[in-house]
């Protein structure tokens, strides 16, 4: 048995989810048994099984009581202390943690998915830069395939916490270039969506739709520099960034290394004038 330890809602979002549960999918353990640990979660976003806890203290008993082989934290409130207190009660165990932002860690190995991350910042724990994008079959099915580009796809995550895609589409309004907006039904600003691309045909809505599909069709993608971001390189989608979020930061300077263009939430007045 292996246990992931995450959180995800519409207001975290699921990009902690995904990346810890394809890793595990990597690691060959689809024939384990998997058992999702959170404090706050919703069940409809994964087929694992969960269990949901209060604080750390029950997240140590319910792992003595299961004795897992592993244990994946994809989570940032998942401190060095819990680390090392989880380590010493178990420290037959293998705790493996991502890490965006080369955080202090107490764990047996640390998983950071920029390829441009600096192995040497980190101490005392076996490190793994994953040189290659966490992507699940959709997109290794769909990049053997030949499509038309068309149109411009867009994608703030599945929840899209701080209604990006919205005011994206505000500022695209005045020059209705052809847009696949691509969201989940867990989105707080689903509704608004709806009725803005209802009124601008221009904008087409995906909600829960194959983001790997979209990608291979799209001529260019307006994307967060994230975990999508990698996958669009892995894709050949040209796109530019916006970062939204402290932990974007690593990818961000990876993605101006590769001369792709990434602008702070307060420049996305700009956006029109780098799309070609």
């Amino acid at each position: 048995m292996n246990l992931i330890r995450v959180d995800f809602s519409s207001d975290i979002g699921f990009g902690h989810l995904k990346r810890a549960t394809l890793f595990s999918e990597k690691l060959k353990l689809k024939n384990e048994k998997i058992v999702i640990i959170c404090k706050e979660c919703e069940q409809k976003q994964t087929n694992f099984p969960i269990i949901q806890i209060k604080d750390e203290n029950e997240f140590f008993e319910i792992v003595k009581k299961l004795k897992p082989d592993k244990v994946i934290v994809d989570n940032y409130n998942f401190t060095y202390e819990d680390e090392k207190k989880f380590k010493t009660l178990f420290p037959e165990i293998k705790l493996i943690c991502f890490d965006d932002t080369y955080e202090k860690h107490f764990c047996d190995e640390i998983i950071n998915v920029n390829p441009a991350a600096k192995k040497e910042k980190y101490k005392n724990a076996k490190v793994t830069i994953l040189k290659k994008p966490l992507v699940d079959s959709s997109f290794e099915k769909v990049k053997k395939k030949h499509f038309k580009k068309d149109g411009i796809f867009i994608s703030f995550g599945g929840t899209d916490a701080k209604g990006m895609s919205l005011r994206v589409l505000k500022i695209l309004k005045p020059h209705k270039p052809k847009v696949h907006l691509y969201t989940t039904s867990a989105n707080k600003n689903l509704d608004k969506i709806k009725k803005f691309c209802f009124l601008n045909k221009w904008c087409k809505l995906h909600v829960d739709k194959n983001v790997a599909l979209g990608m291979a069709k799209a001529k260019f993608g307006i994307i967060t520099p994230s975990t999508i971001a990698l996958e669009a390189m892995y894709m050949n989608m040209p796109f530019i960034a916006v970062e939204v979020a402290d932990n974007q930061k690593e990818i961000s300077k990876y993605l101006k290394q590769k001369r792709i263009k990434v602008l702070s939430e307060r420049e996305i007045q700009k956006i029109p004038r780098f799309i070609p």
